[in-house]
C-alpha cells in the first residue's frame, strides 16, 4: 500500500464491518460492487488489487468471528459411561491454558478450588487480566483471601450487590478465557460441583459468544449490580 500511515488492522475492521453490514454475501455481485465503492470511497488510496485483497481478508475473519463449536461438558461418577467432556478437566485446562484474560464466577466456592486459585494469581502476576465474579465474598474469604492481596491492574474482584433483595443470587457459573472460548455450567466451583455431583453445561468456542458474555457483565457493573472490592 501507497499510504502507510493507514494501519492495516484499522482497514480490516472497517471491513469487517462492512461484511457484518451486508451479512457476509459480499460474492453477490451487486453487494460486492456497493461494498467496493463504499470502501474505495473510505479509502481511496488503496488499488483495486489491494482493496479486492482486503475484502477477502474481511471476509476470512468475519467467517471467523461468526464460527461456533460447541461441546458439551457434564460432572457424573465415573461410573457413569457418558461421551462427553468433564467438568473439572475443562476449567483446569481453560485457566491454565489462558493467554489474555480470564473471567470467571463463582456462586459456591471451596477448598477444593484453591489450587486453581493459585493458578489465578500467578496468572495476574504475569499480566494476564482477572474478572472474578462472586455471589458474597465475605462468606468466601477464607478461600479468597490471597486473590484479595492481588488485586489491582491485572487482579480484579466484583461482589454481587443483592440490594433490597436478600434472597437474590449471582448464580450463573462461567468461564471466559481469552475472548475466544465460554464455558456455562450449573457446576459450582466445589469438590462435589467438580467431581460428584450430576452437572451438566457446554463449552463454546466463539469470539462472538465470548464477547456477548463479557458484554453483558461489564453492563452489570455500569448498572451497579457489582461492586468493585
Amino acid at each position: 500500500m501507497r499510504d502507510r500511515s493507514i494501519g492495516i488492522a484499522i482497514i480490516v475492521e472497517t471491513l469487517v464491518s462492512e461484511v457484518e453490514r451486508f451479512g457476509g454475501e459480499l460474492f453477490d455481485l451487486q453487494v460486492f460492487k456497493q461494498s467496493f465503492r463504499s470502501i474505495k470511497e473510505k479509502f481511496p488510496v488503496l488499488t483495486d488489487e489491494e482493496t479486492f485483497d482486503l475484502i477477502q481478508m474481511a471476509i476470512s475473519l468475519y467467517n471467523y468471528r461468526v464460527t461456533e463449536k460447541v461441546e458439551l461438558v457434564i460432572t457424573a461418577p465415573n461410573s457413569f459411561k457418558l461421551k462427553a467432556l468433564k467438568t473439572s478437566v475443562v476449567i483446569k485446562e481453560l485457566i491454565n491454558g489462558a493467554q489474555k484474560s480470564i473471567t470467571l464466577t463463582g456462586y459456591s466456592i471451596s477448598d477444593y478450588f484453591c489450587d486453581l486459585l493459585d493458578v489465578l494469581v500467578e496468572k495476574s502476576r504475569k499480566g494476564i487480566y482477572i474478572n472474578l465474579y462472586v455471589n458474597d465474598f465475605n462468606s468466601k474469604k477464607e478461600q479468597l483471601d490471597k486473590l484479595e492481596m492481588y488485586k489491582g491492574r491485572y487482579m480484579s474482584i466484583y461482589d454481587y450487590n443483592k440490594g433490597d433483595d436478600k434472597m437474590a443470587a449471582l448464580h450463573a457459573k462461567i468461564v471466559v478465557v481469552d475472548g475466544q472460548k465460554t464455558f456455562i455450567s450449573s457446576s459450582n466451583l466445589s469438590y462435589h460441583g467438580l467431581e460428584g455431583n450430576v452437572e451438566m453445561g457446554v463449552v463454546i468456542d466463539s469470539v462472538r459468544k465470548a464477547s456477548n458474555v463479557e458484554e453483558l457483565f461489564k453492563q452489570l457493573r455500569t448498572q451497579k449490580v457489582f461492586k468493585k472490592l
